[in-house]
């Protein structure tokens, strides 16, 4: 068992300090509490100590393998007793036994936590109608698992993953342009995270809120948002998240120092975690999705060197225009920024050509992807007379039309 968790490793290539603390962040969105890892707890794992189920349902969802698979063996049930063979009624034993008897495999649950985290990864790339159809799918079997007999432990692990479900389809929503079903998305995450006792699930409640808010030209309630949600989560990723909305919301404003401020606020939450085995997940923030952050902040502050800088290393990150694309709503985002300096410097072949590509990848946030499209409309107004800038009204005009959003 233990060469299974060595093997799995070193095929990260990984130390086991790596290992102990990916488990340790994993362990957050799993359990909804941290796991105490070491460089010597995981050495004696790879020696052949068993993991705890919970550290075991952590590692199966960190490496995308079954318990099974990793090597680990579910305990036989505790033998069942009669209420009546016991003197006096329930002893410590019969109470203990009865409150983690449950009708869902280790496996099960372990299997639910693999698939979440998994249709989150998937944000970045695929379809957002496509991937809602899976993720509630996956919400409706949740909710048929807490009509089963679940353990205490188990039932708040259900909570948690219905939890960041319903934050995925809640930014799904909003992508497809449905802005009250988003709401109610929303608010739901929020309950569920509240129900859980899980902090980071309500922060990000209230940074799906401060992301709504800034879309829709409410940057004082984005920023309301923003400081709710630090308040009560600053040390996870979710606070560098919530700093950058932050930041979003003051350049909107026109408050540089106050941006770069938050911005310097979220990189320094950064800076004390490890590295994320993840970072295409969409509830979790690298020094990446940072330089994405700083696109934005620098676009709408007209701090055009800064901006130029950190859209060309957003597109660096998301890969050639002709292969693989790692973040399609990244690069488009990138792009736009890039045509609107463009425009604004009135370069209008260089603008016109950035935004139409832009607007033609199939993944797209339309609420994002048309603020910003906005910026470059704007900045080619005065410019309405040049044939050149016909193709980009015709390109947006297209994008409004037929994937217009709910007023």
């Amino acid at each position: 068992m233990g060469n299974r968790v060595r093997e799995y490793r070193q095929a990260r290539c990984w130390r086991q300090r790596d290992l102990a603390d990916q488990v340790e962040v994993l362990s957050r969105r799993v359990l909804n509490e941290t796991l105490s890892v070491t460089e010597r707890t995981v050495s004696r794992w790879e020696r052949g100590d068993t993991p705890s189920l919970p550290a075991q349902r952590v590692l199966s969802a960190l490496f995308e393998a079954s318990p099974e698979e990793l090597g680990f063996h579910r305990p036989p049930p505790a033998p069942r007793r009669d209420v009546d063979d016991v003197p006096g009624g329930v002893d410590a034993v019969e109470l203990v036994a009865r409150l983690t008897r449950s009708d869902a495999s280790d496996g099960t649950m372990a299997l639910l936590a693999r698939r979440v985290d998994r249709l989150c990864r998937d944000y970045p790339t695929r379809r957002a109608d496509d991937l809602l159809v899976e993720a509630r799918d996956w919400l409706a079997r949740t909710l048929t698992l807490t009509d089963q007999r679940l353990s205490l432990t188990q039932h708040r692990e259900a909570l948690v993953q219905a939890g960041w479900l319903s934050a995925l389809v809640a930014c799904l929503t909003y992508d497809l342009g449905d802005a009250s079903g988003a709401e109610t998305w929303r608010e739901a995450t929020a309950q569920l995270g509240h129900e859980a006792d899980h902090s980071e699930l309500v922060a990000w409640s209230f940074e799906i809120a401060a992301w709504m808010a800034l879309t829709s030209g409410r940057p004082g309630h984005a920023a309301a948002c923003a400081a709710a949600g630090e308040r009560i989560n600053h040390t996870s990723c979710v606070g560098a998240q919530l700093a950058a909305q932050s930041a979003r919301a003051l350049a909107l404003t026109g408050d540089r120092a106050g941006a770069e401020t938050a911005m310097a606020r979220g990189r320094a939450i950064l800076a004390q975690l490890p590295a994320p085995v993840d970072p295409d997940h969409h509830f979790v923030i690298d020094p990446a999705k940072a330089d994405f952050y700083a696109v934005d902040v620098y676009r709408l502050l007209d701090v055009r060197e800064a901006a130029t800088d950190y859209a060309t290393r957003v597109l660096d990150h998301c890969g050639p225009g002709g292969g693989v694309i790692r973040s399609p709503m990244r690069r488009s985002e990138a792009l736009l920024t890039l045509g609107v300096v463009a425009a604004r410097d009135g370069d209008l072949d260089t603008a016109v050509h950035r935004g139409t590509t832009a607007l033609g990848d199939p993944r797209q946030c339309l609420p994002s992807l048309l603020t910003v499209a906005a910026d470059l409309h704007t900045a080619l107004q005065p410019h309405t007379h040049e044939p050149v800038t016909a193709p980009w009204r015709d390109a947006l005009a297209q994008v409004r039309d037929t994937r217009a959003l709910d007023p």
